[in-house]
């Protein structure tokens, strides 16, 4: 008796009908049919009927353009273009040019003014703010206090 001989099937058959009856084989078969199809497509890169959609890709949020720093004394306005998406703006401040940078503000206003500080330089970066969390910093601006 071979694998795939006329005896082995006619066993597996009669198994068959033992688990699920003369009625059920219809279904059995209608289902292994609906498998087979939805497989095929998958492998053809179709999409079943059934599927769910794809859910909506996260909106990248772009950091903010068109920063500048003006000083005055003891302060510094820095201004920006609004970002698409944002609901906010978060304003960094650093000591240093390149950071590390320290959040000062966060504002839904494309101005701040930076207010109280000692003369020296200071270095800002502007990130934006939306549903899907925070853009990346924007380019750094610096302005020197008297």
């Amino acid at each position: 008796m071979g694998e795939f001989s006329v005896f082995h099937w006619l066993v597996v058959l009669a198994i068959i009908l033992i688990f699920f009856g003369g009625r059920r084989i219809p279904e059995v078969m209608k289902g292994l049919g609906e498998g087979i199809r939805s497989f095929k497509d998958g492998i053809a890169g179709g999409t079943a009927t059934a599927t769910a959609p794809a859910p909506a890709q996260p909106t990248v949020l772009v950091a903010p353009g068109g920063v500048t720093a003006k000083a005055g004394h003891g302060q510094v306005s820095i201004n920006w273009n609004p970002s698409t998406g944002a609901s906010n703006y978060n304003v960094k401040r650093s000591g240093t040019s390149g950071g590390p940078y320290a959040l000062i503000a966060s504002t839904a206003a494309v101005s701040y003014s930076d207010e109280g500080l000692a003369n020296g330089t200071y270095y800002y970066v502007v990130a934006a703010v939306g549903s899907y969390g925070e853009s990346a910093h924007s380019i750094e601006v610096s302005a020197t206090t008297a």
